[in-house]
C-alpha cells in the first residue's frame, strides 16, 4: 500500500562535524542516497516526496534516483544540530515543522516521516503505520530500554497536525535545552503546562536531570497520548533482518551491506 506523501530532511557537508555521529559516513552523503530511494520508493511507495534542506553544501540531487514527484525546500541557513544549534530549532526538527505545515496545507491524510539516514522494509510497511493512526493521533518509534520514543520514522493523523504544532511551539526551550525525543513526548501527552519541560533540560545537573527523566518516562505511559510502532528498530539493536517489517537508522558497513544482500538493491553511484 502506498501513500500520498512523505517528508525528509536533508544536511550535508564536506566540512569537519562538530557533533557527535553514528553508524557509517556514508549514511550522511550522497552515496547513500540511491539505497534511500529503492528502499523508500519499494516500501513505501510515496506518490510525493517533500525534502527540506538545511542549506546543504552538497546537494541531494534526487531526480537521479528516482522518479517520483519531489518538492524541495531550502532553509537559508543551517540551523545545526540539536547539540550545538544557536536557533531555537535545530536543522532536523525544521525539517518536521515545515513537513508538518506542508501536511497540513495540503490536505494529506497524515503525516509520515522518514529520516535521509533511516532504511525500510516490508511489504505491509505503510499499512501497519496506518492500523496503528486508527487507534491515536501519533505514532512513534520505540526507543528500547530507556523508555524515550525513537522518530527516524513516525506518523501524525490529519486531525492532529495542528495540535501537536501548536504543542512544540509551546516549549519555550530550544532543541539544545530540551531534546526533540523529551519534546515530542511532551506534546502529545496529557502534560498541559510546557513549563514542566525545563525540568528535562540539558541546563539542569546532570544527576537531577537523569532523575527528572526517569520519573518521566515512567508516567508517560500512563500520560501519552500516541502509540508504538509495531515493528523496530530505529536506532535500538541489534537488527533482525529476519522481520518481515523494519526500519533502521544510522547503519554500519556490516548492517548496510545486510540490508542490500536481504532487499537486492545496489548502490547506484558504484553500479
Amino acid at each position: 500500500m502506498s501513500c500520498e506523501l512523505i517528508c525528509t530532511g536533508w544536511y550535508s557537508s564536506n566540512e569537519p562535524r562538530v557533533y557527535q555521529t553514528f553508524g557509517d559516513e556514508s549514511v550522511r552523503n550522497q552515496s547513500f542516497r540511491s539505497l534511500w530511494w529503492q528502499s523508500v520508493d519499494t516500501f513505501i511507495q510515496p506518490k510525493h516526496v517533500l525534502v527540506v534542506d538545511s542549506a546543504s553544501s552538497v546537494k541531494p540531487h534526487d531526480n537521479l534516483f528516482s522518479s517520483t514527484k519531489t518538492t524541495q525546500i531550502e532553509l537559508l541557513k543551517n540551523p545545526g544540530h540539536a547539540q550545538n544549534c544557536t536557533t531555537h530549532y535545530a536543522g532536523w526538527m525544521a525539517s518536521i515543522l515545515v513537513g508538518l505545515e506542508f501536511s497540513l496545507l495540503n490536505d494529506v491524510d497524515f503525516f509520515l516521516y522518514v529520516e535521509q539516514d533511516a532504511l525500510v522494509y516490508g511489504k505491509g510497511f505503510v499499512e501497519k503505520i496506518k492500523q496503528k493512526l486508527l487507534q491515536n493521533d501519533f505514532v512513534f518509534g520505540d526507543g528500547g530500554k530507556f523508555a524515550e520514543i525513537e522518530q527516524s520514522v513516525f506518523a501524525v493523523n490529519k486531525k492532529g497536525i495542528r495540535k501537536f504544532l501548536s504543542a512544540l511551539h509551546d516549549i519555550n526551550y530550544s532543541d539544545r535545552v530540551v531534546s526533540p525525543e523529551i519534546k515530542f513526548m511532551y506534546a502529545a501527552s496529557l502534560l498541559k503546562s510546557s513549563g514542566l519541560a525545563g525540568a528535562l533540560s540539558y541546563n539542569q545537573p546532570r544527576l537531577m536531570r537523569r532523575l527528572y527523566n526517569k520519573l518521566f518516562c515512567r508516567v508517560m505511559p500512563i500520560l501519552k497520548q500516541y502509540e508504538l510502532l509495531p515493528f523496530g528498530y530505529g536506532r535500538v539493536r541489534p537488527i533482525n533482518f529476519a522481520d518481515d517489517t523494519f526500519y533502521f537508522q544510522q547503519g554500519s558497513v556490516d548492517e548496510i551491506s545486510a540490508y542490500k544482500k536481504l532487499t537486492g538493491f545496489n548502490d547506484m553511484l558504484n553500479k
